[in-house]
């Protein structure tokens, strides 16, 4: 894609998700993907004009290497003209505090930081430089991992990361060798952090191992297809969320923070399929945390619109049955 061209379908993309003369922070590592992103960022703001900042966060694990990329980023955003907002967390306090992967441990300080900084700088938008290549490795995972229709659908192109803040991405149309080559014709500076080639992360196994081996073996298109496979299923999805919601709006006899009680006959007019994804969607809607449900989780809930009884479930949640009731209960 030619570099004009790519400027042009960017700010389409921005405008499309982030409504006109909103301010938007960016969120900005130092890589060739988020130093792209500022720069075509700030191409559309000069077209369209908003309100820029960058932030940045030093995860701290790479020492001076570190440091390096947010005195990079900071440059680059006074070059710009934008503010900058950063954050160092301790050397290796991710390390020490993880319980689960390094990875997710990374990727939830990261997001932690970016809804802060929009809370405390007022900003309603934050756009993160997931391209597609990236969207096609996430849905891989996915499926690896076993994950429903949600996961395939991948990285949704916006998401709220917590109320009144939306985190867009856009340029999940966009591919990675299209983002080197713009960063090419245009002298755009990024730097390269060692970790990305480390066999440690799932992804990078995905990215350097599993998907080379695909496209060797399998489908030389097999990204492309990935990525056709996310917009499909985020399609159908959102056919699904509708029907659901319609089904939760008949159902719902009370709602409050700590209750809800639906009809149990009106549920049972929909397959159980729908019943399920309706009561998946009721829990987010709530803010009921679901991380630790598992699929016989749901199917025993689902199941109590059969027989008066309870089920007892994670994070202190309780769905009982009786009469023509479904109660969901917390606490």
């Amino acid at each position: 894609m030619q570099p004009d061209r790519l400027i042009e379908q960017a700010r389409i993309r921005m405008r499309e998700l982030v409504p006109e003369s909103a301010d938007l922070l960016l969120a900005v590592s130092g890589g060739l993907d988020s130093m792209v992103l500022l720069h075509l960022a700030v191409q559309a703001a000069a077209v369209e004009p908003r309100r820029l900042a960058v932030a940045h966060l030093n995860h701290g694990l790479r020492a001076q290497a570190g440091q390096h990329d947010a005195s990079l980023v900071q440059a680059a955003a006074a070059d710009c003209g934008l503010q900058y907002f950063a954050e160092t967390l301790p050397e290796n306090a991710l390390k020490s505090a993880s319980v689960g992967s390094l990875e997710e441990a990374a990727r939830a300080a990261r997001y932690s930081f970016l809804e802060r900084t929009a809370r405390a700088q007022n900003f309603c938008f934050v756009a993160v430089a997931h391209h597609s290549n990236d969207q096609a490795e996430t849905v891989l995972l996915n499926i690896a991992r076993g994950t429903g229709l949600a996961g395939l659908r991948g990285m949704p192109d916006r998401r709220l990361l917590s109320p009144g803040v939306q985190l867009v991405r856009p340029l999940l149309d966009f591919s990675r060798a299209e983002l080197a080559a713009f960063a090419a014709d245009r002298g755009i500076s990024y730097a390269e952090d060692a970790s990305n080639s480390s066999s440690e992360f799932t992804r990078n196994r995905i990215r350097h191992q599993i998907l080379p081996a695909l496209r060797e073996s399998l489908n030389p298109g097999v990204d492309q297809a990935l990525v056709r496979l996310a917009r499909q299923a985020g399609e159908q999805l959102a056919c699904l969320d509708a029907l659901a919601d319609q089904l939760l709006e008949q159902a719902i006899l009370e709602c409050s923070e700590s209750i809800v009680r639906l009809s149990r006959s009106r549920l049972l007019q929909s397959p159980e399929p729908l019943i399920r994804h309706a009561l998946i969607r009721l829990w987010d809607r709530q803010g009921w945390p679901r991380q630790r449900l598992t699929a016989a989780h749901w199917l025993r809930t689902t199941a109590l619109l059969l027989q008066n009884s309870s089920v007892s479930l994670p994070e202190g949640l309780l769905a009982e049955s009786r009469a023509d009731l479904l109660i969901l209960r917390r606490g």
